[in-house]
């Protein structure tokens, strides 16, 4: 039993408390107690010095293999929409990536969201250059960094049908091979890319693999127009409407971005529970739209927040997502009360379908995942004021301790599970030969 003292706690949630005065009691697998110090407990007292305490960050929607693109040269690269984009850039960086590459860049991309607060990343891969065994590498990562990952192989017929059996063939080995492990720090979904990208047979075999194994998908919806103008010229149908139709959807499946749907694939996303992941910055970024994420809450969806790899900072995403809205609607009272719902409420309900327990709130009985910063409010701080101070005040500059699945992962400001420095010297190497094979593509 860990008892952490000499704290204020902020526990996040629908019903959010604040206590100024607060303890934090944890054993190996569960909070035992929330509050104020007034019991009394036996066990390793730790001196919290006074710092702020709240749950750990939940990215519900990255790219990890993207992370050694950093500063990558592009020569003669002038997109004009997404697919160029796609075919330009991501495309042939999944193609140059090799065993070490997906690890180095799992793990700098992981060691980032760390000391960004983040504590749990559900992770979306693809690495056609190197496909079976890809996501044992991954997991390595996660593993040895202490955080907690779910991830999946983004199924895609664009490189041919070879390889698209073989990342059905790693999705299905890998959910297997967790099943047997018992990794509580690690759980599976199913991935497939953009329907643009996937035909008739490949789609069918991915049902068919996926509700066997009776995993979500993960995949992405409609980020583009061109994914739902595709889908209505081959199909007669809208991106949503298609994956209905081949029992792709429900409460288990994560549908990535949902911005070029109509109300009708709006109300199938309800009827079937599935969630979907807002990711704004990534958005702006490739130009392709806003997310209708107040229209989709008043109808119940599920909506959480993502990065989709652009950032591994959580903190920036949710500001980003509360003025983006503002903008786009023209109404300064909007995107305030969304974008706390998404970040505190959304994304815990989202990973607690994924990993099966409560994670992402601190109250008895949820996962011991939270987060320490060194923060001294300039100005009151409670409940009801906490997200104003998150949005205006609160940065990743504040985070000092990290703590995952009860476990020290960074200790006032330094990752204790593994060498970071050696880390960071090792993936520049590595990047140089994956821009090598990048630019001979």
């Amino acid at each position: 039993m860990k008892i952490l003292k000499n704290v204020s706690i902020f526990t996040g949630g629908e019903k959010p408390k604040f206590f100024n005065n607060g303890i934090l009691v944890w054993d190996e697998e569960k909070i035992v107690y929330v509050g104020e110090n007034n019991k009394e407990y036996k066990g390793e007292v730790i001196d919290g010095k006074g710092k702020l305490v709240m749950p750990g960050l939940i990215l519900a929607h990255d790219h990890l293999y993207s992370v050694l693109s950093r500063g990558i040269p592009l020569k003669n690269y002038h997109p004009e929409n997404f697919l160029e984009i796609l075919k330009n850039l991501w495309w042939k960086l999944d193609l140059a990536l090799d065993r070490e590459s997906v690890y180095y860049s799992a793990l700098v991309g992981i060691i980032d969201a760390i000391r960004k607060g983040t504590t749990t990343i559900i992770d979306h891969h693809a690495s056609f250059g190197y496909i079976l065994g890809s996501l044992d590498e991954l997991e390595r990562a996660s593993v040895e960094t202490g955080i907690r990952l779910s991830t999946c192989f983004e199924v895609s017929d664009r490189w041919g049908e070879v390889k698209a059996k073989e990342s059905i063939k790693e999705n299905i080995r890998f959910i297997e091979k967790l099943r047997k492990e018992k990794n509580p720090l690690v759980s599976p979904t199913f991935g497939m890319h953009a329907q643009f990208t996937i035909g008739e047979k490949t789609i069918k075999e991915c049902a068919e693999a996926g509700n066997a194994l009776d995993v979500g998908f993960h995949i992405h919806v409609a980020e583009d127009i061109s994914d739902r103008e595709d889908s209505i010229e081959k199909y007669g149908m809208g991106v949503v409407e298609r994956l209905l139709k081949e029992n792709i959807l429900g409460k288990k499946t994560l549908a990535i971005h949902a911005i070029h749907i109509d109300e009708k694939e709006k109300e199938i996303l309800k009827e079937t529970d599935t969630m979907v992941i807002h990711n704004p910055e990534s958005n702006m970024n490739n130009a392709v739209g806003v997310s209708d994420v107040m229209g989709m809450m008043n109808k119940g969806i599920l909506l959480g927040l993502g990065t989709d790899g652009f950032t591994q900072n959580m903190w920036r995403e949710t500001q980003v997502a509360n003025i983006l809205h503002k903008l786009n609607k023209k109404d300064p009272n909007v995107g305030f009360m969304e974008s706390y719902k998404m970040l505190f409420v959304n994304n815990p309900k989202i990973a607690e379908r994924i990993f099966n327990k409560k994670i992402g709130v601190i109250e008895e009985g949820s996962a011991p995942d939270f987060i320490m910063l060194s923060y001294t409010p300039p100005t009151p701080l409670n409940e009801d004021n906490f997200f104003g101070h998150f949005l205006f005040g609160l940065s990743p500059d504040f985070v000092e301790d990290v703590i995952i699945n009860g476990k020290f992962v960074m200790k006032e400001r330094e990752i204790i599970t593994v060498d970071t420095e050696k880390i960071e010297r090792e993936s520049r190497k590595i990047t140089e030969k994956l821009w090598e094979r990048f630019n001979s593509i």
